[in-house]
């Protein structure tokens, strides 16, 4: 016969990091780390894939150098070809430096390239141009209406 004082346990533990406490008032599991072997996080990225040179040939055409970052941050933001017509309309409104014609011309659209980092279909030339002169026309409108009344 068994011995009925005697238990028998069987424990089966299968990965992971286990405790077994039968008889455990409290668990306490501390970690040392040694202030040598820290890991220095890596340096972060650049956080946006256009260069200074390319801000700085856009800035050709901003009158005032504290509106550029705003600028390219807008060009930056857009997703679609039309949200960068409708901020290369409203950099003509703001800007003396760029007209209508400018702003369609082909050498002033690859300076916005860089920055339509979010635009993913669209972003041909022509299809920018495309979008460019629709919104241009759109605010010319709304700026006749407004001169109007």
């Amino acid at each position: 016969m068994e011995d009925k004082g005697s238990l028998n346990i069987h424990i089966n533990i299968y990965g992971g990091t286990n405790q077994i406490l039968p008889n455990a008032t409290k668990a306490a599991q501390y970690f040392h780390r040694d202030a040598e072997l820290t890991v220095k996080p890596a340096l972060a990225e650049d956080p946006h894939p256009w260069t200074s040179e390319d801000e700085s040939r856009l800035s050709l055409y901003i009158e005032e150098g504290e509106h550029l970052p705003t600028y390219v941050a807008t060009l930056s933001a857009c997703t679609t070809a039309q949200q960068v017509g409708e901020a290369v309309a409203e950099m003509c409104v703001n800007e003396p430096k760029l007209d209508g014609e400018l702003i369609a011309k082909e050498r002033f659209i690859r300076l916005l390239l860089p920055f339509l980092v979010k635009v993913e279909k669209g972003k041909g030339i022509d299809n920018l141009r495309v979008n460019i002169n629709n919104a241009w026309l759109s605010r010319k409108k709304q700026l006749k209406k407004a001169s109007l009344g």
